[in-house]
């Protein structure tokens, strides 16, 4: 290992040498101190602004996704709604239901249907609209009794038979059946005014 000794005459021979490089070393201190670390600085907080303005436009994203999850939802409920609303009897008077019931239901064409009765029992509230129950007593075949079913089935308003009690007697001719169903049906709720 050499050993050398600095002088000051070296020190004077080089002095402008050292005047360089030590105003080179001032001068880039002072452009990084003024302009480099400023500008490292500034797009730290630009990056952290990205950074945060991202987060919010995904948590936006999220809820507009979510929002339109729940436009689909509310679409496909109130196509489903309008259908069950065309199924649903158009008037809001329950005996007035069962009278259209009974007309609709009865021997057309020769086929051996007499209803004898018709009562309405009870009728619940579901907001807008309302479930009515209604019983009807008639005598037929078992001809006429599909024929009641495929009626009730193929009926236009949403009509669901909730109990049916049949009874058979002995006769030679005509009906045969003792019917008693309860149909409930779906109908718009009348104003009380």
């Amino acid at each position: 290992m050499m050993k050398h000794k600095v002088s000051w005459s070296d020190v004077k021979r080089q002095r402008t040498a050292i005047l360089v490089v030590t105003a080179t070393l001032v001068g880039i201190l002072v452009v990084y101190a003024i302009w480099v670390n400023p500008l490292l600085v500034r797009k730290e907080e630009l990056a952290a602004q990205v950074r945060q303005k991202s987060d919010l436009a995904k948590k936006y994203q999220d809820k507009l996704n979510q929002a339109q999850s729940i436009k689909d939802n509310l679409v496909k409920q109130e196509q489903e709604l309008k259908e069950m609303q065309k199924r649903l009897f158009r008037g809001n008077d329950p005996y007035q239901l069962a009278a259209s019931l009974s007309d609709m239901l009865s021997a057309k064409g020769g086929r051996k249907l007499d209803i004898k009765t018709y009562q309405v029992l009870a009728s619940k509230e579901y907001g807008l609209y309302q479930e009515v129950h209604l019983r009807f007593n008639f005598m037929t075949t078992v001809d006429g009794l599909h024929f009641f079913l495929d009626r009730v089935k193929n009926f236009e308003a949403a009509i669901l038979v909730q109990e049916i009690n049949i009874q058979k007697i002995q006769r030679s001719k005509g009906p045969d059946l003792i019917i008693n169903v309860i149909l409930a049906a779906l109908m718009e709720k009348g104003d009380k005014s």
